[in-house]
């Protein structure tokens, strides 16, 4: 692996970078990348060998026989480095030099989150459950970072139910020329907690209860900004979460103003908003290099014009002499991913908010935004009322329950995925408690 020239995240912090105009085609997420002929590799000195595990299931999964779990993962879960069955469960870790470390946390700096390839710990009674032997630079650069949810593909996770929902990735034997694709959604089981800003003590006060909700994402944007290091090759990522959290705390101002002149049902059809906005950054988050890409296509082609890209790319295939089986099923495989992303309801079964209330109270919102008949009732029943412009405490208490659900899981993503601007060596060795029979 070349070594790096580039200077230490400090000394990008305070650089000027030409302004450049972000829109859904444009959006730069990865790092480029150069082919480099296969003789002219070589395997540094600092790497501690192949873990046959491993190498085993990820031909597995490049060959269709076992899928991958693209999620988040936290980073107090994983382990470093890999344990040789074939040895007396000898410890094995590559030990990269500082420069390379220290570019791979100028990347995530820049706004880079790769996904580290994880499998299940198979050493019993080990504290972190799943071992990260091929991507120990990112992995020891995050936990430096203090960044506390990662990016994973987990290959044979186990009977346990993983942290995060996932997007189930496998390669499909009859289009293996497509490589691994998404093919569907693999939510967590129904969590019995959820993060909350305000607590038990929901609709206490209204100006109260809103400040700490705008407060909570005002704290994380200014978070955000300083962390982010503005470099050449700049990666758009930072500023994507950036504008998820600006619109959210404008969301939150609106319905604030909307309170205030007891406009609650007005109020309503921007919690819709505030719910999705989280939706589509919850998807974007489980897997920033790649879930973009589906969003974008989403944005700017909408939910008739993904339909026809998968019809038209049928036809293409059948024109260059594929079957129409063969076609169809290829185009639906490509486009999955961009289904899903233009899907409501299919997002919604990423995040713990949605998994637990989505049916309820996604209806309701939407009856509410589109005026349909069944709200249109509801005002018409008060027609004698003196009081129409009353609205119920329940409802009230419901509304602020429900955005703070919302608010809550969106900043508690948000704040796992920010690191700290001070680093402590210290927090980084990626060799575990005990490791007196580990060799480099």
């Amino acid at each position: 692996m070349p070594k790096s020239k580039e200077k230490s995240p400090k000394s990008h912090a305070k650089q000027k970078v030409a302004r450049f105009k972000i829109d859904a085609i444009s959006v730069k997420r990865t790092a480029e990348f150069s082919p480099i002929p296969i003789k002219d590799i070589r395997t540094p000195d600092w790497m501690a060998g192949s873990d046959p595990i491993f190498l085993n299931l990820y031909k597995k999964y490049l060959t269709g026989k076992l899928p991958g779990y693209a999620t988040r993962i936290p980073l107090e879960q994983i382990q470093e480095g890999f344990y040789s069955m074939s040895k007396d469960m000898e410890y094995h870790c590559d030990r990269p030099p500082e420069e390379i470390i220290e570019q791979q946390m100028l990347e995530i700096q820049k706004g880079a989150r790769p996904a580290l390839h994880l499998y299940s710990n198979p050493k019993p009674l080990n504290e972190r459950r799943f071992l990260c032997p091929d991507d120990v630079a990112p992995c020891v650069a995050y936990r430096r970072l203090g960044i506390k949810s990662v990016p994973a593909v987990v290959f044979a996770p186990g009977k346990k139910s993983l942290p995060e929902s996932s997007l189930e990735v496998k390669v499909t034997p009859s289009a293996s020329n497509l490589g691994p694709r998404i093919c569907g959604l693999i939510s967590i089981e129904k969590p019995e907690k959820l993060p909350t800003l305000l607590g038990t003590s929901v609709f206490a006060d209204v100006n109260t209860e809103l400040s700490k909700l705008t407060s909570a994402i005002a704290s994380s944007v200014e978070r955000l900004r300083q962390f982010h290091v503005t470099a050449p090759n700049q990666l758009h990522y930072h500023h994507m979460v950036f504008s998820a959290a600006i619109r959210a705390l404008e969301t939150l101002r609106a319905i604030e103003l909307l309170i205030k002149e007891n406009l609650w049902h007005q109020a309503l059809a921007l919690l819709r908003l505030l719910y999705e906005i989280h939706l589509n950054f919850f998807f974007d988050w489980l897997q920033p290099e790649t879930n973009y890409r589906f969003l974008a296509a989403s944005a700017v082609l909408g939910s008739a014009g993904v339909v026809k890209a998968r019809v038209e790319m049928s036809k293409e295939l059948i024109g260059q002499g594929v079957s129409q089986t063969s076609a169809e099923e290829q185009a639906k495989i490509v486009w999955k991913p961009v289904t899903i992303a233009s899907t409501v309801a299919e997002k919604a079964k990423l995040p713990k908010i949605g998994i637990l209330y989505h049916q309820e109270i996604y209806s309701f919102l939407s009856q509410v935004t589109h005026q349909d008949f069944e709200v249109a009732s509801l005002h018409a029943n008060r027609f004698d009322d003196e009081t129409f412009l009353t609205i119920d405490d329940e409802l009230k208490v419901t509304f602020f329950r429900f955005m703070d659900l919302v608010v809550s899981e969106f900043v508690f993503c948000v704040d796992r995925d920010i690191g700290n601007q001070t680093i402590d060596k210290s927090q980084c060795n990626p060799n575990p408690s005990s490791t007196s029979g580990s060799k480099s």
